[in-house]
């Protein structure tokens, strides 16, 4: 355990260090420090962006290469990995090994980032993502692809309930969630969250659920699936269209987890639970309660989690239009016991009836860990009469805060600033290549178009933005910014070993 801490403060030094000599790289660039939308021009026109990348999740393999997962302006659709080789995009197919797979294969669902988005790397550069896929009469497949091979070819392997995904309508959140990338690889395949819809329960965005918990693993060359594992018979599900935070952070032999449950009609917050799964055994411990957040029965609630290099767990709960809560694991590696919570943001939504300062009013997180020990969260914060825009009337940014050991949260960073007042959503995902860089895949959507026309318009304006000073400032990403992280990772490695840095592969 010393080692490990040792090692992971040292790598912290080296890549803060590095990041100094990182190259400025041009951008295409909004106000300062963040981008303000002025009208709902397309980007290109707005900022010149125009980006040879598929706008969507970025996300890093080991050596800092980034890969990501393909989508349009259509919530369902995926077809390839953009891997960067050689300076250059390349696509990489796995619709071929789907139809080898299910020759009745008809297309994908939901995954055009409404309820599944990324590629997420283990430790061994190995690639997984999951995917909601239709067959041509009609039925539902849950699956994991798999690839060993800088995603050029996939394994397929089918995941269970797959028949249970809910009727696809405007607020399908389908029912499957994979373990996500927060800072750290993958310690091998993703822990994978599946529930089973047992019964309505009161509100739009609620429902009452069998939560599973399923562990793949590899057995040689071949990625097999322990036994699923009953967890709770109440679950309120999780909605994935934005935020994206992980379920669960995997250390070792144990991967620890939390999820939000529904409550009596009567009670207006959401509880989040922790818990342990052990992959020896194929066992789920005791659910330990560690915050509740409002509103109740509502899966914007859904939480995250993650981990940082003392083996500390991080917990920020969901919310929708409230704030969020935190809480930490009080022994490193257990979910035994938590902090008393604390809200992440307490001020910015400012009316007659509230203190000057305003109360806290957001809703989908992100979480990462950076190598540093500092957490990351990105959500839509609504403000009203806390800054200059729209001269005090209220609207919906997409916001970055920090939480660094000792100080709290911070205030919140403008990432995106809408070109209007009013109802915003930016399907956010936020992410962390090796060196501890932010990156934000976003849209923006508004409700003003008719009814007919908004999922259509669900994902235009799609924008990948990256933070090199911790999520102060922000601007559009370049293929530069991507290639420079991987030349920068060669160096830091080639430092630590004393060998010279190789070329490009």
């Amino acid at each position: 355990m010393a080692r490990r801490a040792h090692l992971f403060a040292a790598a912290s030094v080296l890549v803060a260090c590095l990041a100094l000599t990182l190259p400025v790289v041009a951008s295409a660039t909004g106000s300062a420090g963040h981008i303000d939308m002025t009208s709902e021009l397309p980007l290109a026109q707005q900022f010149g962006y125009t980006p040879d990348y598929t706008q969507h999740v970025p996300t890093f393999d080991p050596d800092n290469v980034p890969a990501i997962r393909s989508r349009s302006a259509n919530q369902h659709e995926t077809a390839f990995v953009h891997r960067l080789e050689h300076g250059t995009w390349v696509r990489h197919d796995f619709l071929a090994a789907l139809r080898a797979a299910y020759p009745d294969f008809a297309g994908t669902v939901s995954s055009g980032g409404w309820s599944s988005d990324r590629v997420d790397f283990d430790a061994q550069g190995r690639a997984y993502t999951v995917l909601t896929i239709r067959l041509e009469e009609g039925a539902y497949r849950n699956v994991l692809l798999a690839s060993t091979d800088g995603c050029a070819t996939w394994t397929v392997v089918e995941l269970p309930f797959g028949d249970d995904t809910p009727q696809i309508d405007e607020i399908d959140w389908g029912n499957v969630a994979a373990e996500h990338d927060t800072g750290r690889l993958l310690q091998g395949p993703p822990l994978l969250a599946i529930w089973r819809q047992t019964g309505p329960w009161k509100g739009e965005w609620a429902s009452r659920n069998e939560l599973y918990v399923v562990q793949p693993r590899w057995q040689g060359s071949t990625l097999t699936l322990q036994p699923p594992v009953l967890v709770r018979r109440d679950y309120l599900g999780v909605l994935q269209c934005a935020g994206g935070a992980s379920f669960a952070v995997t250390d070792g032999d144990q991967s620890f987890f939390v999820y939000s449950t529904t409550v009596p009609l009567s009670q207006n917050t959401s509880p989040t639970w922790s818990a342990t799964y052990d992959h020896l055994t194929n066992t789920v411990g005791p659910s330990i309660l560690v915050c509740t957040s409002r509103p109740g029965n509502d899966s914007h609630n859904s939480p995250g989690i993650c981990m940082d290099g003392a083996g500390i767990l991080h917990v920020v709960s969901g919310s929708h239009n409230w704030s969020f809560y935190y809480a930490r694991s009080l022994v490193p590696r257990s979910t035994t016991a938590w902090t008393f919570s604390t809200p992440v943001l307490s001020s910015g939504y400012r009316t007659s009836a509230t203190d000057p300062g305003g109360r806290g009013s957001q809703t989908y997180v992100s979480l990462v860990c950076g190598p540093d020990g500092v957490l990351h969260v990105v959500s839509r914060q609504a403000r009203r009469a806390t800054d200059s825009h729209f001269g005090g009337v209220a609207y919906a940014a997409l916001v970055h805060q920090a939480f660094r050991p000792g100080q709290g949260w911070s205030t919140p960073d403008l990432i995106v600033v809408p070109p209007a007042t009013g109802y915003s959503l930016y399907y956010h995902k936020l992410t962390m290549d090796r060196l501890g860089r932010l990156f934000v895949s976003c849209s923006y959507f508004s409700q003003r178009d008719p009814p007919a026309t908004r999922q259509n318009r669900r994902f235009h304006h799609r924008m990948v933005l990256i933070s090199e000073d911790g999520g102060s400032t922000w601007r559009f990403a370049t293929t530069a910014d991507f290639g420079a992280g991987v030349s920068a990772l060669r160096k830091l490695k080639a430092a630590a070993s004393g060998e010279p840095a190789s070329a490009e592969p």
